[in-house]
């Protein structure tokens, strides 16, 4: 699989401010795992959403400015020229700064008619790899406005959460706080996306993963047929198979921790009234409500060895049902969670 590398909010946009406000941003490209930064200058193209009356400004975060040129002169090759005012400006990521690349911001109303004061506009942030620097010019087909770059990544965008901004007297102050999730948006088909809110800190089980990624691809590509009930085990953030799969009602399982996000995500689908959250203790006792579940997905389940016996027990009363089968989406990340297949093996044996 192509490596996947993700722009990620540290510091999201704040949840609501006023037009002429400015806020700080704070963000990386790194793993899905958080545990590898990518290594080479990525210029970003930052763009506001949502209203056309709007746009972006980009302030100096950096007094000296030495950081920033000699970010810029790296990024030469795919950079466009640096713009004011704008609803789409570029900005670089230099691997050189540490604790990530810290832009500050403000948005201010567009030349033509004003935004009438008190008025609450709605829009969102994105972040994607610059058009100049995209190998080609087609976007993933599911992965939404995710492009390769230099032909050997995949570079996973993202959004803000949205922004209630207002238009008010108050201008030209900071926002003190800022929001604390960011989205992924994922296209089922060619009408239709999902947005799936993911926290900005390091988490086991409330951001995307690379596994659930591929899953929905393969979902998009694959899975043509029709479910009477679908269980996810260990689901991340994505929530792919809502709206890709046909089934009567889909059961999405987590640990507790994970179980408030989903719920979130689900409450954004379309199709939320065939969709269950709730917590599956692994082992071999049966739950009746899933007696006829006739497809199991599982999703980065694997991380934990001393788990795999409990998941085992788990998939064996689930695929007591004759027509019932599981697919798995496993990343390795560690040899020890080669075992699972090995006890797989002797467990069928």
């Amino acid at each position: 699989m192509t490596p996947l590398f993700y722009i990620r909010f540290l510091k999201p946009p704040p949840r609501e401010c006023l037009i002429g406000q400015h806020f700080t941003i704070v963000w990386t490209i790194e793993s899905d795992l958080g545990d590898q930064t990518y290594w080479e200058t990525v210029p970003v193209t930052l763009s506001l959403q949502g209203n056309s009356q709007l746009g972006l400004r980009e302030l100096n975060a950096d007094p000296k400015g030495s950081s920033k040129k000699k970010a810029a002169t790296l990024a030469k090759p795919y950079m466009q020229q640096k713009v004011g005012l704008s609803p789409d400006i570029p900005i670089v990521f230099d691997p050189l700064r540490g604790g990530g690349i810290v832009t500050k911001l403000v948005i201010e109303q567009l030349p033509g008619k004003p935004v009438p004061l008190g008025t609450s506009v709605p829009i969102q942030l994105s972040m994607t790899l610059s058009p100049a620097a995209r190998t080609n010019i087609t976007s993933h087909p599911v992965w939404h406005h995710a492009y390769q770059f230099q032909s050997n990544i995949w570079l996973i965008p993202t959004w803000s959460s949205p922004i209630d901004t207002v238009a008010g007297k108050q201008r030209h102050t900071q926002v003190k706080e800022s929001g604390d999730q960011a989205e992924r948006i994922l296209r089922v088909d060619k009408l239709k996306t999902i947005h799936i809110r993911e926290d900005a800190v390091q988490s086991i089980a409330r951001h995307v993963w690379d596994c659930g990624l591929g899953l929905c691809q393969f979902l998009s590509e694959y899975m043509l047929g029709a479910y009477n009930e679908i269980l996810e085990l260990g689901k991340d953030t994505c929530l792919c198979s809502a709206e890709v799969v046909h089934a009567e009602h889909i059961y999405l399982t987590d640990l507790p921790d994970a179980l408030e996000i989903m719920q979130q995500n689900v409450d954004l689908l379309a199709s939320a009234d065939k969709l269950s959250v709730s917590e599956l203790s692994w082992g071999n006792l049966k739950e009746p409500q899933y007696k006829n579940v006739d497809l199991v997905l599982l999703t980065d389940v694997l991380y934990n060895q001393s788990s795999h016996d409990l998941l085992l027990d788990t998939l064996d009363w689930l695929l007591d049902n004759d027509n019932c089968k599981a697919l798995l989406a496993y990343k390795e990340r560690n040899p020890d969670e080669r075992e699972f297949f090995t006890k797989y093996a002797k467990f069928i044996g």
